[in-house]
């Protein structure tokens, strides 16, 4: 009996000692974006790695590799594929794993930020269950609006007739899009985009006021203007790979995802912020913003309208636009 009595309790303290480290193992997820150093995207993912840590007692931490510093959001999602547990991804990169997300970020189809909460309040749930078999999306961002910038002013779509625009070569839809309406583009990327200016082979593109101030020593003088009016919003969205983030112990992960809500909205909030003083640095610094005139937005949603019902239809699912239009018939129904 007594022979027993210790090979109980020698089993109980090995099966302690084989539990213990499971308890104390810290799991590290690698996590990579395409963001400006110090913007609100990059203290963000630096707050949520902070939260992570305490929340989970230091059993769930986020790691940043140098190595993807460089990388574009395109080596971003291979490298997902390669050992990279986590993303915050853009507009593009969303659009690259889940096609009909561009959609968002059609010209003029949202175009305000009521609009854009209660849009995305009714399509992630597609979102989320269209990239489930490889993914899970923990939330998506506000990222601020892009604007047209160009060296002659942008105030009635038959202006981007007279122009050539620089198009991203993976805004393959939008860049159709444009030329439905007239505009001659021309394809190049960020990294280019300063050399067409330069060799007057364009005249206009589309970006964010905030990338634009952060380019303005290269920009000035190369553009004159940028219009009032917004073009179309931009995201950001918190990704991990499904198997990574199944890694999570299950009864830590509802806590980690109501830290990366919260960092979500502080971003969107910081983003609006730094548009605003982004738009007035570049005011002081001589760029010119033209108020529309009394007739211009009802054009621009006509055209744009009109594509929904014809071009855009073609290029989306329609159960993402359903989903679209049935949010945004709601709100303007309410005003």
């Amino acid at each position: 009996m007594k022979h027993r009595s210790t090979l109980i309790a020698l089993v109980v303290i090995l099966s302690l000692f084989s539990v213990m480290p499971a308890f104390s193992q810290t799991l590290s997820l690698k996590v990579a974006s395409y963001v400006p150093a110090n913007s609100p995207w990059d203290l963000g993912l630096k707050r949520m790695a902070a939260d992570f840590e305490r929340v989970s007692d230091g059993r769930v931490k986020l790691v940043f590799p140098q190595s993807l510093k460089a990388s574009t959001e395109s080596d971003i999602i291979q490298k997902m594929k390669l050992g990279v547990d986590g993303a915050l991804l853009t507009t593009m990169g969303i659009a690259e794993i889940y096609p009909d997300s561009l959609a968002l970020s059609m010209p003029s189809l949202i175009r305000n930020d009521a609009e854009l909460d209660t849009v995305l309040e009714a399509v992630m749930p597609l979102i989320k269950d269209r990239l489930s078999e490889k993914y899970v999306v923990l939330a998506i961002s506000k990222g601020g609006w892009i604007r047209y910038f160009s060296t002659m002013p942008i105030l009635y779509p038959e202006d981007l007739a007279k122009l050539r625009m620089s198009t991203n070569p993976n805004d393959e839809k939008i860049t159709r899009l444009l030329q439905s309406i007239g505009t001659r583009t021309v394809k190049g990327d960020m990294g280019a985009l300063i050399l067409q200016l330069n060799s007057n082979a364009v005249d206009s593109f589309y970006l964010s006021p905030i990338f634009v101030a952060a380019l303005w020593s290269q920009l000035q003088g190369k553009i004159a203007y940028m219009s009032s009016f917004k073009v179309c919003p931009f995201i950001g969205a918190i990704v991990f790979n499904k198997a990574s983030w199944e890694k999570v112990p299950p009864e830590l992960r509802p806590r980690l995802e109501e830290v990366v809500r919260q960092v979500a909205a502080e971003m969107a909030a910081g983003s609006g912020k730094l548009e605003d003083a982004s738009i007035a640095s570049l005011q002081k610094a001589g760029l010119q913003i033209p108020a529309a005139p009394a007739d211009a937005e009802a054009r621009w949603n006509k055209v744009y309208q009109d594509k929904r019902d014809g071009l855009i239809a073609g290029m989306f699912s329609r159960d993402f636009l359903v989903a679209m239009d049935s949010a945004l018939a709601k709100i303007r129904k309410g005003k």
